[in-house]
């Protein structure tokens, strides 16, 4: 059996409670970086590698090794009866679960059989945040509870995959409206997703908003403001992604974000001007140049940005 999952604590919670088989971690941050149309998963894991390292999150050699063992693990799917899915609601893991599902999809899968374990609650687990909270004990009870993959979740993962790596963003936003009864977690979380492009306000995604406000509040130190943050949130991101988005906001001819001498931050005044909607995020920085999946949103206006009270992604040219 083969258990593929988001990441390396649910992988040593399979190994401590010796759940049979294989375990592959898909450790990789996708709302983080470029994650452009490529012709084959190891060609996007060379760039992804590239990015990640450029994040400061390891060695590019190191991470390409990582994703390397990664994808030669799933390349030998067929040698086990079952693979199994685990992932969670939020949008880390439904950006991962639309990789892993794109990719099956043009598998033949032989006598293998794909399923997929995923949830957004645990009996007793108050708040559910993800499967890292569960014991093996816990975790064994969910495994039960698997369910074949569908024919219909195949095209949906490949299409809306696709649609996320596009260079434009209409086709993803457009799907985003759907529902989808079979992956039930998948409308959120794209939701979630296009909140991260800039404020039509303020040029803010979601998540630097959240960081000012929890500097504002008081919150010095980098562990504070992400624990901060984090009560903005429905599912919690992981503390990596907004630290560089707290060096991000403390960089630039303006920043938003004053970094002191003992490496506490507390808001700047142009920080307090753009949660008061008086300033522009991208015109203090002389410019964007950010990645959301295929989308590079790159020069002196952004040409996508998010409309937070319309609730809806409008262009600017």
């Amino acid at each position: 059996m083969l258990h593929i999952t988001n990441g390396d604590s649910v992988v040593e919670t399979f190994r401590h409670g010796r759940f049979p088989g294989q375990y592959i971690s898909w450790a990789d941050v996708l709302h983080d970086g470029p994650v452009p149309q490529l012709d084959s998963l190891e060609a996007l894991s060379q760039v992804r590698a590239q990015s990640l390292a450029g994040f400061g999150w390891g060695s590019v050699e190191q991470i390409r090794a990582s994703f390397a063992e990664r994808d030669r693990a799933l390349a030998g799917f067929r040698k086990h009866e079952e693979a199994v899915l685990w992932f969670e609601h939020d949008l880390n893991d439904q950006l991962q679960l639309l990789q892993l599902l794109d990719w099956f999809s043009t598998q033949d899968l032989g006598k293998t059989r794909l399923s997929l374990i995923q949830e957004n609650a645990f009996p007793g687990v108050q708040p559910f945040y993800g499967l890292g909270q569960l014991s093996a004990t816990q975790l064994a009870r969910l495994f039960p509870v698997r369910r074949t993959v569908s024919a219909t979740q195949l095209a949906i993962g490949k299409e809306v995959w696709h649609a996320f790596r596009a260079p434009e963003p209409g086709e993803l936003w457009e799907l985003a409206g759907s529902d989808f009864p079979e992956m039930r977690f998948l409308h959120a979380a794209l939701m979630r997703w296009f909140e991260e492009y800039p404020g039509a306000q303020d040029g803010l995604s979601r998540t630097q908003r959240q960081i000012l406000r929890a500097a504002e509040s008081g919150a010095r130190s980098k562990r504070d403001i992400y624990v901060a943050a984090t009560k903005f949130e429905e599912c919690p991101w992981g503390d990596a992604s907004v630290f560089l988005r707290i060096a991000g906001l403390a960089s630039g001819p303006h920043p938003a974000l004053q970094k002191d001498a003992d490496d506490a931050y507390s808001i700047s005044e142009d920080g307090r001007k753009l949660l008061a909607g008086k300033a522009d995020w991208i015109k203090l920085c002389g410019g964007i140049d950010v990645w959301l999946g295929g989308v590079h949103l790159t020069g002196p206006e952004a040409a996508w940005r998010w409309d937070a009270e319309a609730k809806k992604l409008v262009g600017t040219s």
